[in-house]
């Protein structure tokens, strides 16, 4: 287990040398931790994701006071074993990973990430109060397929993501064991389409790019990126938000103003949370409070911002938000993906 959980950034282990005073003087932090770690999923290329964490790790470090170290794992079950053992004290693995988190190393939420879908070359994240922290899985076909509802889905040629993807299986899977007669379990839905796992979501389209599936399932930034680069006719996404809600109406407008071969959405799934940061629930709370405090201030520093490419809000404490989706607390806000692990996983 040790060998899936440790890879530190040696500029941050540096840092513990030279850590500015923390100016909130009121603040007893006799029982904060001495170091602070954050937990964070490598990817592909651990080099590279440790370089794009340095500007969070650095900010955070400065905010509290304290040194702040980055721990990437080779997979998002590296991280959540890394905060059960106590290695990592705060994580950014996904909504749905969250919910195992949850469950398996006591992590709590205490912010949600949010930023701009896609930027040019050099362009600079901006604060942007109309971009939600939450967005939408889409299922999508090709205008001029023949398939316009769920009904039109039975036995074609469909393309999910990935068997663990939040956006690109789970939660399209339950939109359907929802909405169409018949369908109760996962395994009811694979029987029901001809379904494919593309790998990832740019493959998932591209599979409908060429023909291979008549529709399938991806989120909605994806459509927004493949439209950009100019690899595909993408209909609807009015100034490239996301989060929008869309009545069946405004689906059937857009894919009747879509010309014929596009890409057009003709299905929503029920909203999807963006990703929180998550920390270790056994900490002090003056702690997690600064931690919070020190992330929903990003959006209002804007140097801070632009360097870190994204900023944190609790959605709880915004008065519509909170209206529309039901919240009370933070935690309300992952309802939806413990619903979606609840039919979706044995556990």
């Amino acid at each position: 287990m040790k060998n899936l959980v440790r890879l530190f950034v040696i500029f941050s282990m540096l840092a513990v040398l030279a850590v500015p005073v923390f100016s909130q003087d009121d603040v007893d932090r006799s029982d904060w931790p001495a170091v602070f770690t954050f937990g964070r999923f490598a990817g592909d290329d651990s080099a590279e994701a440790l370089l794009n964490a340095e500007p969070i790790r650095a900010y955070l470090e400065e905010e509290l006071g304290i040194p702040v170290l980055v721990n990437v794992g080779s997979t998002y079950t590296a991280v959540i074993a890394a905060m059960a053992a106590g290695q990592v004290d705060a994580m950014e693995v996904g909504p749905f990973s969250f919910v195992i988190a949850e469950r398996e190393a006591g992590a709590e939420p205490i912010a949600v990430g949010a930023s701009e879908s896609s930027l040019e070359e050099g362009e600079e994240a901006v604060y942007n109060p109309d971009i939600r922290p939450f967005y939408y899985s889409v299922f999508v076909t090709t205008k001029g397929s023949g398939v316009r509802s769920f009904a039109d889905l039975e036995g074609v040629d469909f393309a999910f993501v990935d068997p663990a993807s939040t956006s690109g299986r789970n939660a399209p899977v339950v939109r359907l064991i929802n909405e169409v007669d018949g369908l109760e379990t996962p395994g009811d839905v694979d029987e029901w389409l001809n379904p494919i796992f593309a790998g990832s979501h740019p493959s998932a389209v591209l599979a409908l790019i060429n023909g291979d599936v008549i529709a399938g399932v991806t989120y909605e930034g994806n459509l927004i990126n493949q439209r950009t680069e100019g690899l595909a006719e993408v209909c609807g996404f009015e100034d490239d938000l996301t989060g929008v809600t869309l009545t069946q109406e405004q689906l059937d407008e857009i894919y009747e103003d879509c010309p014929e071969g596009s890409l057009v959405v003709i299905a929503q799934s029920d909203p999807i949370p963006n990703t929180p940061v998550a920390i270790r629930e056994d900490l002090p709370e003056s702690f997690k409070q600064a931690v919070a405090d020190a992330l929903l201030s990003i959006k209002d520093k804007p140097e801070v911002l632009a360097s870190v490419g994204r900023w944190y809000v609790d959605p709880s404490t915004d008065d519509v938000l909170a209206d529309e989706l039901g919240l009370e607390e933070l935690t309300d806000f992952y309802d939806v993906v413990r619903d979606i692990a609840a039919v979706t996983t044995d556990q």
